[in-house]
């Protein structure tokens, strides 16, 4: 009987260890197979890296910034699309010290165009490098470009432009302006020689913006001082500016004839850029102006539609005087045509240009800003409200005209301060892009090279005034009230319930 007891126990027993045995096997198994499972998986993620790491960040990366800052724009693509000769782009940087933003735009160059490779060189171990493109001063961080004998420098610092806060009259970096700056290098070393411009002086001419001169160089347009006085106009001239001068230029009873002078310039084709300001009399510049079919309206412009001026305060003058006119786009003047929508000039104390009741046969005037019907211009003396006599708008603020005869071209602007980096800045450079348009298109050369900089941080916002009046009614008081009000219908709705 003791040994049949013992017999369910020794088969529970071995069933028992059987079960431990089947157990302890498939966790080995299970372990085997996970741990086979692991090293496929960390394979697998080894070869997508490497994979990803092959392929060009066009495909690897998306750019959520707000300003695009790392995408390429259209202009840079059709740009390096039409490159027809290798380019080669010189990074100096130490090792270790290399800019992550312009490390990775050059990279996006690189694999946007076959022709365009660039190559990082250390100034501590190659010290007369830069010396070769004449790029001895350069500092570290630069970029050089080069094309077969041209080359290009772009400063570490202009790839960080200064923006000036006109409110507390001071400046710092907030923008990255790498791929203008990369754009138009490459523009300047393949397309050929560079026009020649020049800017008169000894009349107290306003000084051109740093910001305007800065493209005008990038936009392959060499910019050279002239003094009509001392010398001639040089047969190269191929732009000449004249920038809000406070004196008149010489007639021949002067016996220091500078008035012909810019005839003659103008009857052999010349292109003219004029700039005039209201409180300053050019009788003689202005006669040039009327064998155009143009004249000044006299008095400050003011603009009497509040989507058309800035609550900005300049000189002393708030609101209507601070004009924000409207771009009129034209393929003809070859102006506006390239611009976007985006470019909101501002200008302030500006004068009207008027054109002439019978233009000559042989002149073809356009405006290329315009107030609106809403503006007035009137002399300043005791109000700025709109009085009896005052000229009614619309006024041309800026006016292109062109003579058949002599393809000569005239762009006449009626605001000496447009230049200003200060104005410039207020409308995030729009001023200078405007100015800009008219120096390539009087210079033949392309304005699609310019591409804006991009913002690290939120841009500024230009406001008209009556976009700003109609949000000063909605936010503080039209809102709050319409809540207000909500508040006691719901409020009598539950006392009648």
């Amino acid at each position: 009987m003791a040994k049949k007891e013992k017999q369910p126990q020794q088969a529970a027993k071995e069933m028992a260890g059987g079960a431990e045995q089947a157990g302890r096997a498939r966790v080995l198994h299970n372990g085997v197979y996970a741990s086979v499972i692991t090293a496929a998986a960390i394979a697998l993620a080894i070869v997508v890296c490497l994979v990803m790491e092959a392929l060009p960040r066009t495909y690897t990366e998306f750019d959520l910034s707000e300003t695009g800052i790392y995408t390429l724009s259209d202009t840079t693509k059709e740009i390096l699309g039409g490159l027809e000769q290798d380019v080669t782009l010189y990074y100096l940087a130490q090792t270790g010290n290399e800019d992550p933003f312009i490390t990775g735009l050059l990279d996006r160059y690189a694999e946007h165009s076959g022709r365009v490779t660039w190559q990082q060189k250390d100034p501590a171990l190659n010290p007369t490098f830069a010396g070769q493109y004449d790029a001895e001063t350069a500092s570290e961080g630069s970029v050089i470009v080069v094309s077969g004998e041209e080359s290009n420098l772009i400063d570490y610092y202009d790839f960080y432009p200064d923006y000036y806060y006109y409110s507390y009259g001071y400046s710092y970096t907030n923008r990255f302006d790498g791929e203008n700056c990369l754009t138009t290098a490459i523009y300047n070393v393949t397309s050929g020689e560079s026009s020649r411009a020049y800017y008169t002086t000894n009349h107290g001419e306003t000084t051109l913006g740093s910001g305007l001169l800065s493209a005008i160089e990038k936009q392959n347009i060499s910019l050279n001082a002239l003094s009509l006085l001392t010398s001639a106009i040089p047969e190269d001239c191929e732009l000449l500016i004249i920038n809000c001068p406070q004196q008149d230029f010489t007639d021949e009873e002067s016996g220091l004839d500078e008035l012909s002078q810019l005839k003659a310039y103008l009857a052999g084709g010349g292109k003219l850029i004029l700039c005039t300001d209201y409180s300053y009399e050019t009788p003689n510049l202005d006669a040039l102006m009327a064998e155009y079919g143009l004249s000044r309206v006299p008095g400050v412009v003011l603009e009497g539609d509040a989507n058309y001026h800035s609550y900005t305060s300049i000189s002393g003058l708030v609101g209507q005087a601070c004009l924000l006119p409207q771009l009129e786009y034209s393929e003809e003047n070859g102006v506006t045509a390239d611009l976007d929508t985006g470019v909101q000039c501002l200008l302030p104390l500006a004068h009207g240009i008027a054109r002439a009741g019978e233009m000559p046969a042989h002149i073809t005037a356009e405006p290329l800003l315009t107030t609106s019907s809403a503006a007035y211009s009137k002399i300043i003396e005791d109000t700025l409200e709109k009085e009896e006599g005052d000229a009614e708008g619309p006024f041309p603020l800026a006016i292109w005209a062109l003579d058949s005869d002599t393809n000569a071209e005239v762009i006449w602007i009626g605001s000496g301060a447009l230049s200003s980096d200060t104005l410039d800045a207020i409308v995030n450079g729009s001023n200078s892009k405007f100015l800009l348009a008219c120096a390539a298109a009087l210079t033949n050369q392309s304005s699609e090279t310019l591409v804006d900089a991009k913002a690290l941080e939120s841009e500024t916002l230009v406001f008209s005034a009556g976009t700003m009046t109609v949000t000063g009614l909605v936010f503080p008081l039209l809102l709050p009230l319409a809540l207000v009000a909500a508040g006691v219908v719901v409020v009598i709705l539950r006392r009648r319930r």
